[in-house]
């Protein structure tokens, strides 16, 4: 909900809110992991036949090596969308205090206080 007050643009979600909204992030990236690796598929096309109607079409459609068809173009936005659903991801799972490396470092903690030495850690 919109927070105002001198921040101005700023806004709050409750812990439930975040939580649905990372939910449905991870699976719009997943969508779109998926999504990448058929778009990239399609920039690899060849002709169906030799001939200049073919050839020209695909040229239109993948770019002719250049990276400059639809297909391609199409590619590039899929991977901009992936990205930012990623970044979303990471910023969703760091304002819920979920990151990874927290957790590889508790687990590391655990180990070495399991293990005798007590130097590290809280454990």
């Amino acid at each position: 909900m919109p927070n105002s007050g001198e921040g101005g643009g700023r806004f709050s979600l409750s812990r439930e809110e975040a939580q649905s909204m990372l939910t449905v992030a991870k699976r719009v990236r997943d969508q779109l992991q998926d999504m990448t690796a058929k778009a990239v598929v399609l920039t690899q096309l060849t002709p169906p036949a030799d001939d200049p109607a073919s050839a020209s079409y695909n040229n239109l459609m993948v770019g002719a090596g250049q990276g400059t068809g639809a297909f391609s173009e199409g590619s590039s936005q899929v991977e901009r969308e992936r990205a930012y659903a990623s970044e979303l991801v990471t910023r969703l799972e760091k304002a819920l205090g979920i990151t990874e490396s927290t957790d590889e470092q508790a687990a590391s903690d655990v180990k070495t206080a399991g293990a005798g030495n007590q130097d590290k850690g809280f454990a």
